[in-house]
């Protein structure tokens, strides 16, 4: 470890009095701060043991630290309290003093505690055993993405409003549904599906994030860059055209694309009504012109698409909002890499 940490150029303190238990080493890696960097205000206490804390809760537990300055920031998922705590300085010498039990936690109770919540349900994913750890392996390639889980608690943190709640799980099943069917049809083929119908659900529950927003599209998209989920914000970010080269093949953004297309509200809506309604209430001939040529647009791809499933995606779209239950249902978070990865035989992202 401390060669690793050489290699990162950082900087490391050793305990000397390891037998005295975990909450020694946090106190020994406190005294060092304090000395190495006494004029600092916050630092986080991120155990070893709960590696894949994304980078949007280090930036939401900060941006609370810069308006409740002498608190201690706690992450929170669903309501359930996980790692890392941000700490400011001003409450390092009650921590080092502490002599009860339950180490850092009890000492934490005693101090101004704010909640934050995030969207970010590694905070309470930990390893204790060694199928926590093989659990953890298959849960780290996707942590560049939000888990449907997550991907609603990011909808409730945001308030989004009931109707466009019912429309994100529109298009969410309807894009699991295109992407099931598309990954199956192409290891039918022998082909590598490189497609996840739990992203697809993500991306579909994310389309409408920042409804109301001017180019709510581009609002949601910056505001999951801003979270540093950029390959998250991909698949929200094209609202009204999308076109494929005859190179490029379908992947999870034109599924949510065109399930979005085949959504009004919560219901089903095929591609000549959804495009014929904006048409018909279209101020100006140049602006129905160019609608229909959107419309277009989305019927090339939706012809592609059941050219490589043998089926149109209308019929898949209609399917998914009748019932009630998918193939991709909402399964615990310790669970989607699993199911996935034997669903599409594919453990790599593409």
């Amino acid at each position: 470890m401390e060669a690793c940490a050489h290699k990162l150029t950082l900087d490391w303190v050793r305990n000397p009095r390891p037998a005295s238990g975990m909450f020694s080493s946090i106190t020994t890696g406190l005294s060092f701060l304090l000395k190495k960097n006494p004029r600092a205000r916050t630092c986080f206490n991120q155990p070893v043991d709960v590696p894949l804390i994304r980078p949007l809760t280090l930036l939401a537990l900060h941006q609370k630290a810069l308006s409740e300055a002498r608190a201690i920031c706690l992450p929170t998922f669903h309501g359930k309290t996980g790692h890392p705590p941000l700490i400011p300085y001003s409450a390092l010498p009650h921590i080092l003093a502490w002599q009860g039990d339950k180490g850092l936690a009890c000492a934490m109770q005693k101090l101004p505690q704010s909640l934050v919540e995030v969207p970010d349900a590694m905070i309470l994913h930990d390893m204790d055993k060694p199928c926590d750890y093989q659990r953890l392996c298959q849960l780290a390639p996707s942590t560049e993405f939000l888990h449907p889980r997550e991907a609603r608690e990011l909808l409730r943190i945001q308030q989004v409003s009931a109707k466009g709640l019912r429309h994100g799980k529109a298009v969410g099943a309807v894009a699991a549904h295109f992407a099931y069917t598309l990954a199956r049809a192409r290891r039918q083929k022998g082909e590598s599906p490189k497609l996840f119908p739990w992203l697809a659900r993500s991306g579909g529950l994310l389309y409408d994030l920042a409804k109301g927003s001017a180019r709510h599209e581009e609002a949601a998209a910056n505001m999951l860059c801003a979270m540093q989920l950029p390959l998250m914000a991909r698949l929200v970010r094209d609202h009204w055209d999308l076109t494929l080269t005859a190179l490029q093949a379908i992947s999870k953004r034109e599924l949510v694309y065109l399930a979005d297309k085949n959504c009004y509200g919560s219901s089903f809506v095929s591609l000549d009504q959804r495009f014929g309604q904006k048409i018909q209430n279209a101020p100006d001939p140049q602006s129905a012109q160019a609608i229909a040529v959107r419309r277009q647009h989305a019927k090339d791809l939706a012809t592609r698409l059941a050219m490589e499933i043998g089926k149109k995606p209308e019929v898949l779209a209609y399917e998914a909002l009748q019932q009630k239950s998918t193939f991709c249902r909402m399964l615990p978070l310790r669970s989607h890499a699993q199911a996935d990865n034997l669903r599409d035989n594919d453990k790599a992202l593409d």
